[in-house]
């Protein structure tokens, strides 16, 4: 069960490995990058991948060159034990592969943890001279302000730093099926080769080693305060909020604040959707950011 599904398997094929930052990096781009298209760049969340964004990417290649990646620590990129997994060093391992494919200029669509890299790549911007621009930002649902955010059992667990080490450790599949579903305002639209397709992206390069140090976000989102969230109140380029409405964990309030702190922003509700629009509701999202 902790291997690699035949989908995940498909999808690995269809991507490079690099290495930046001092960790080799999975990465995929869709289309040609002699392509005069546009690049969106995406930014996954916690404890997924960039698989996360299969049954979206369908949906937008006609419109950009999109790279997805896997950020050091997930899915199918490396995950040393001893690397320091903080969002500051995760946006470095970002910038080194824009860096790598000369991308200078792009949209950025981002969901939960992707959020706060995103923040801080906002941030390094307002300080200036910052050689990549984002022309757009558009955030799925994440835990923006740690105020109103409602992690699951396991995600306390893991950032607790007395318990998270034995928590990744012991982490199983039985408890990752009970509880990751949740997430999903209709789970059953998901079959079984799903479910195990992101356990064995979290378990692949002895995933458990590093679980715990990858959680440490949720820490880093209370200490960072305004430094990640002033620029977003402040952003001077189009902003989309694309937010399912049943989702747990980021409730729809943390979507309602941000609106409310960038009257600028453009709020886009689905109502039916809980955690993980882009998996959800796919072709609604592409809607979306498409209008």
């Amino acid at each position: 069960m902790d291997e690699l599904t035949v989908p995940v398997q498909s999808w690995m094929a269809g991507g490079r490995f690099t290495q930046v930052d001092e960790v080799e990096l999975f990465y995929r781009v869709s289309a040609q990058r002699s392509s005069n298209l546009p690049w969106l760049v995406c930014f996954h969340g916690f404890p997924t991948s960039s698989w996360d964004w299969n049954l979206l990417l369908p949906h937008l290649e006609k419109r950009y060159r999109v790279l997805v990646f896997d950020f050091p620590g997930f899915g199918l990129s490396a995950k040393p034990p001893h690397r320091d997994y903080s969002l500051w060093r995760q946006l470095d391992a970002v910038e080194a592969l824009l860096k790598f494919l000369q991308i200078r200029e792009f949209d950025l669509l981002a969901h939960d943890m992707g959020n706060s890299v995103a923040c801080e790549l906002l941030y390094r911007r307002e300080q200036g001279d910052y050689p990549f621009e984002p022309r757009s930002v558009a955030l799925l649902n994440g835990g923006i302000y740690m105020d109103l955010h409602q992690p699951l059992l396991t995600q306390r667990l893991l950032r607790t730093p007395l318990l998270g080490a034995l928590t990744a450790r012991f982490s199983s599949w039985r408890v990752f099926r009970l509880q990751y579903p949740r997430v999903y305002a209709q789970p059953r639209q998901f079959d079984e080769t799903h479910y195990h397709s992101q356990w064995s992206l979290m378990l692949h390069n002895e995933g458990r080693r590093t679980l715990h140090k990858t959680a440490v976000y949720m820490i880093e989102r209370e200490l960072m305060g305004e430094r990640w969230t002033g620029p977003l109140h402040r952003l001077d380029v189009p902003l989309k909020v694309i937010w399912g409405k049943r989702d747990p964990i980021a409730v729809y309030s943390i979507a309602q604040k941000l609106c409310k702190s960038n009257p600028a922003a453009q709020l886009f509700t689905l109502d039916d959707i809980g955690h993980y629009p882009q998996l959800e509701a796919p072709a609604r999202v592409a809607d979306c950011l498409l209008q």
